[in-house]
């Protein structure tokens, strides 16, 4: 039984490991992905507080006399003194000083840096064929910490030792270093393979999980808006909603001209499963609610799978579960490249002290 589990767990690696590397290289960059890219458009991305904050509607006309002819399409609020807001119009997304007016900087649409990471992460920035081999690989992956665990076992190696380079200490940092963090690792291919699977795991808890606390969450049916009259201003818009949902930050306002209604998403600060699953819809002429989508109202499944994400992305806990996600990202290459570096020594390809 060793051998066939060793030899499982060694087939894997040899199959996968790249993809295991590339996984766990850009799931590390993404746990810190806000703070990451705030610090690379540091520039735009803060403001020195003071003085009272603009309205929406101020915002808006200082962008409309920097960019005459541009039209909103969404405002982006900022959620602390010290963040500008953000304006998305066709050409970008604007950040504004929502003390001054002033407009910091444009970053143009297209694919970022930490867009590539993402794609690379999520399908291998490619199709449907990229994201198959990227979820297929997360499986990989929580096959061989689950081997590995079993392989270590008897061993129970807890520290490294050996000079740099020889044999015993590779042998060391995979068994050592796969110890310490396989329970995060584990969490993190865990709820990567859930997050990849989505519609097969979707369909599962729907079976599982009573039609009775499923479903309770639908969207009110979309009201016809009422046509005609003077437009009702954002700042109005998100007044309407928070009131809705008490204690919630608004972070995105979508314009009317983008779909026929306003559109104010919520957070809940304190909750970091669902506190951005809030939005409501409103009539542009009348300030009428035509639905809402609430997290108080998620239903059991989608409470699961909110918190599934939570717990891949390092948002469960703050910023103390982002960095264990981080570190344990890291892991996924050491553990792939030692493991080789083992193998290749085995086999006489690789010459060691």
């Amino acid at each position: 039984m060793r051998r066939l589990i060793l030899n499982i767990h060694l087939v894997i690696g040899l199959a996968a490991g790249l993809f295991v590397i590339l996984l766990g290289i850009t799931g590390s960059i993404l746990a810190f992905e806000p703070e990451l890219d705030r610090w690379v458009h540091r520039d735009i991305s803060y403001v020195k507080p003071g003085g009272r904050v603009l309205s929406l509607v101020e915002i808006g006309d200082a962008i409309s006399h920097k960019y005459p002819g541009e039209s909103v399409v969404a405002f982006l609020p900022s959620r602390a003194p010290e963040f500008p807001t953000q304006v998305i119009l066709s050409r970008g997304i604007i950040s504004v000083n929502p003390y001054s007016g002033e407009v910091l900087g444009l970053r143009t649409r297209g694919q970022s840096f930490f867009g590539v990471v993402r794609a690379l992460h999520v399908r291998l920035a490619m199709g449907s064929i990229g994201r198959a081999v990227m979820d297929w690989s997360a499986f990989v992956t929580l096959v061989s910490l689950i081997t590995g665990m079993y392989l270590w076992w008897p061993v129970k190696r807890m520290r490294i030792g050996g000079a740099w380079w020889s044999a015993k200490f590779w042998y060391d940092l995979h068994s050592s270093s796969g110890f310490f963090f396989s329970l995060p690792a584990l969490f993190l291919a865990g709820t990567g393979v859930i997050l990849g699977f989505g519609d097969q795991a979707t369909r599962l808890l729907n079976r599982v999980i009573a039609s009775s606390t499923a479903g309770n969450n639908e969207r009110a049916p979309i009201q016809k808006p009422d046509m005609g009259g003077a437009e009702i201003s954002p700042d109005r818009a998100i007044a309407i909603a928070r009131a809705q949902v008490p204690g919630a930050v608004p972070y995105r306002v979508q314009m009317p001209r983008y779909g026929g209604l306003y559109v104010v998403a919520l957070e809940l600060p304190r909750n970091r499963v669902t506190g951005e699953r809030n939005s409501i819809a409103l009539d542009p002429s009348t300030g009428r609610i035509v639905s809402e989508h609430l997290a108080s109202a998620l239903s059991l499944r989608e409470r699961l799978m909110a918190t599934n994400s939570a717990i891949h992305n390092g948002n469960i806990l703050g910023m103390p579960s982002r960095i264990v996600a981080a570190l344990a990202s890291i892991v996924l290459p050491v553990q792939a490249v030692s493991g080789l570096l083992i193998w290749l020594r085995r086999k006489g390809l690789l010459r060691t002290r």
